[in-house]
């Protein structure tokens, strides 16, 4: 009968670990100074995932692409990060030529000012001629 308790002691503590382990790989990252709205793309050759944080009314975005295959040979791969307020000025782009390893990595970065008030969306995608998009949007409120 120990045998048995010990037995379902391990295997709540293994799922407990593994509970623990997935609240952390979805827990959103933070920003410089605040939280992030992180969104992912459509799968495709690359998975995209796109965050934007706001600290009053200064906004940034950040792309970040992960291999989707185990396959993944890295190579250089461009992509597109576009930001504007909703309805209103564009607040930058970036377009990189970016190597991605096998464990990804951070991909174009745009930062600006929005009013106090409104809406901000961006749109990061992958532009590799031949490939299927995978394209993630983010919108946020700017509350200041």
């Amino acid at each position: 009968m120990k045998r048995f308790t010990a037995v379902l002691a391990t295997a709540a503590a293994l799922s407990g670990l593994g509970v623990a382990g997935a609240t952390a790989a979805t827990a959103q990252p933070t920003g410089p100074s605040g939280p992030s709205n992180c969104v992912d793309g459509f799968p495709g050759i690359l998975n995209t995932r796109l965050c934007a944080s706001v600290t009053g009314n200064q906004v940034t975005f950040g792309g970040y692409a992960t291999p989707a295959s185990v396959s993944w040979t890295p190579q250089k791969v461009s992509f597109n990060l576009t930001a504007q307020v909703v309805g209103g000025a564009v607040i930058g782009s970036d377009s990189p030529n970016v190597f991605i390893p096998f464990g990804g990595i951070p991909v174009g970065n745009v930062s600006g000012t929005a009013p106090c008030g409104s809406s901000v969306m961006a749109t990061f995608n992958v532009t590799q001629w031949g490939w299927p998009p995978s394209t993630a949007t983010v919108t946020v409120p700017v509350t200041c």
